[in-house]
């Protein structure tokens, strides 16, 4: 039998969002291969503009300091990545929630079950003509309208990836992986062909806390893998329904085919209890979650191709 064929691969990094963006391209020159990088990281510094909210300039923040009533033109890639935040908070009653500042502090001092309002509630994005509003709902009667102040973070990197993604494929840049911070991975292409049997792209996924119960890599093709924890930066993930931090898990990985969803899923399962995670990917065949439990047990709901192309059947550890 002839032995793999080996792509040659080139790295290329730039920092952007507060994190490191990281580029491999395989079975193309070097010198062709940073052009297409560098032109997928001008879409990521392109994007953060509109979207980060220490820039008072950019479409998030002139979002947040719209009054009940007004109105604001937006471009379409904000106008897509508060559909998919409103989408993902739907689907995971809550848990996700790109306005969880302003709901932390609203439920501070109230009872835990107290609910903070959906996206839907508080902006519109319509269409008017030929552009793209995003509209403050007013309040009804004298109730006072809620806070508004997003934070896209958990969603906006996996937009840019998958935004940086289309731009590689412009370039016929197609056998590539992309990641944000090494939270979130987006891969395309059959991967570097280093042995046998390995299609896609090789993407760590640890072991946490002490635990040895995680598949430490997924072959990646043609979709995403994220990623969050408390073992780096300790409880800084908040639960937007109570506005405390998330006790739901030690770690959790959620893979979808775009990496926008990925990253706000990962998100979501470090909140949701087992059974939510699981009735979702039921709802949802191209999800997989992998979540690792305050007993540092894990269980992998809906997954996959795993390490080696083998389908992992949903199972339980206890």
């Amino acid at each position: 039998m002839s032995p793999v064929k080996k792509s040659p691969i080139h790295r290329f990094a730039h920092e952007a969002m507060a994190t490191v963006f990281e580029v491999f391209v395989a079975g193309k020159t070097e010198k062709y291969a940073r052009q297409a990088a560098r032109a997928a990281f001008d879409e990521v510094d392109r994007l953060e503009r509109l979207f980060s909210r220490f820039d008072p300039s950019s479409e998030t923040s002139r979002i947040g300091r719209l009054r009940p009533g007004e109105s604001l033109r937006i471009g379409i890639e904000t106008a897509e990545v508060l559909g998919i935040a409103a989408a993902v908070q739907a689907e995971t009653s809550g848990a996700f929630d790109v306005n969880y500042l302003a709901g932390a502090r609203a439920a501070a001092g109230k009872r835990p079950e107290a609910s903070p309002p959906a996206l839907a509630k508080l902006i519109r994005v319509v269409q008017t003509g030929r552009a793209i509003e995003v509209v403050r709902i007013p309040g009804k009667g004298r109730v006072k309208v809620p806070a508004l102040d997003l934070d896209l973070g958990a969603v906006g990197k996996g937009y840019a990836l998958d935004a940086a993604l289309a731009v590689l494929r412009e370039w016929e840049a197609g056998n590539v992986l992309l990641h944000a911070g090494t939270s979130t991975a987006l891969a395309a292409g059959p991967g570097p062909g280093k042995a046998k049997g390995e299609r896609g792209w090789p993407v760590g996924a640890r072991p946490v806390g002490g635990t040895t119960a995680s598949p430490g890599r997924v072959f990646l093709r043609d979709r995403a893998l994220s990623g969050s924890g408390i073992a780096v930066k300790g409880e800084h993930i908040v639960d937007p329904r109570t506005g405390r931090p998330a006790r739901g898990a030690r770690a959790a990985w959620a893979s979808h085919p775009s990496a926008a969803a990925a990253d706000a899923l990962s998100t979501a399962f470090m909140v949701m209890a087992a059974d939510e995670s699981a009735a979702l990917c039921g709802r949802h065949p191209e999800v997989w979650a992998l979540v690792i439990n305050p007993r540092k047990k894990c269980r992998i709901f809906s997954a996959g191709t795993i390490a080696g192309n083998r389908p992992v059947r949903t199972r339980r550890k206890r």
